[in-house]
């Protein structure tokens, strides 16, 4: 599906092979095999007595001893494709580029590192994939006015990818095995405390010349952890309005989630199409906001008719 959109009226030989979709696949593909290999149906991963009193010290130790004992061969597979991605990054030097640089080449830095576009992301995508079967038009290209493709679902960030599917395992995980809503909210937020502050440590709270800077474009270690620890909040969030408290339907969510793949392909189809995304006179982001904003209700709308005319697509 995703070669279909991005080959277009195109020789094979200019087709760019990575996508969202292959990306997503990948990534699903990794951390689905890790659970069936590792996982212990007949084990019951939060089974051990929660603390009655309001001890938060405590109740914090034993959800992080329920997440980590009873999964640690999955964990030590994900630390261990967390530190390669780290030693990619950071160790290798190539083609006159500084080690550990996660820039965007081109004029960046005065054009000192002009070829240097992603860093060895780059470097390995443009090596094994070779420039004609990559991303040619990358969002630095406007700004930084880069000369080398860069594909922002290359290979390296199938890694840090499968990390964020594998928090997304545990997440579900807590909600499926602890009969306690107390309980599932406590691990949610104390897993998106932790991701979201190693994330900003990481960065040096956001700024681009940190350590790791949050970059969703090589979808970096800092980036996936900051996005992660959002993620376990917001879940948190709806949970308890729409599950718990019933102060909200969650109706858009599943109008989107039943027909989610006819909503991608139509934002791709449409993407430069009015009205849903058109060019702003001043490209500010509270433009930007607005008009993608817009974009979003175009397609819950889109979803709810479908949903009510009992129309879904899935493949």
């Amino acid at each position: 599906m995703s070669l279909i959109l991005q080959g277009g009226y195109s020789r094979w030989v200019y087709i760019r092979i990575f996508g969202v979709l292959q990306r997503l696949a990948l990534c699903y593909f990794f951390a689905a095999i890790l659970v069936l290999i590792f996982d212990d149906a007949e084990d019951e991963p939060y089974s051990s007595q929660w603390p009655i009193r309001n001890d938060v010290r405590q109740q914090v130790c034993t959800e992080l001893s329920n997440t980590f004992f009873h999964f640690w061969p999955q964990w030590i597979f994900i630390l261990l494709i967390t530190l390669l991605w780290i030693l990619i990054t950071f160790i290798p030097k190539f083609e006159n580029c500084p080690r550990g640089y996660l820039g965007p080449g081109g004029k960046h830095e005065h054009g000192k590192y002009q070829n240097c576009t992603g860093g060895v992301a780059g470097y390995l995508d443009r090596l094994i994939l070779r420039n004609s079967h990559m991303d040619n038009h990358p969002t630095c290209k406007d700004i930084y006015d880069t000369q080398i493709p860069y594909d922002p679902e290359g290979l390296l960030g199938i890694l840090t990818g499968t990390l964020l599917c594998y928090l997304g395992v545990q997440a579900g995980h807590s909600f499926a095995h602890s009969t306690r809503i107390r309980r599932v909210c406590a691990h949610w937020l104390i897993s998106g405390f932790i991701c979201g502050s190693i994330g900003l440590l990481l960065s040096k709270g956001g700024y681009s010349d940190g350590w790791i800077p949050i970059n969703k474009n090589l979808w970096s270690l800092s980036f996936i952890l900051v996005l992660a620890g959002l993620a376990f909040i917001i879940l948190t969030i709806l949970y308890l309005l729409i599950d718990v408290y019933k102060w909200f339907t969650g109706e858009p969510f599943l109008w989107l989630g039943m027909n989610s793949i006819v909503i991608y392909v139509g934002h791709e189809v449409c993407s430069k199409t009015f009205p849903i995304q058109f060019q702003v006179e001043e490209t500010t982001h509270a433009q930007l906001l607005a008009m993608h904003l817009f974009g979003v209700f175009f397609w819950t709308i889109i979803a709810g008719i479908m949903y009510r005319k009992k129309i879904f697509i899935a493949i």
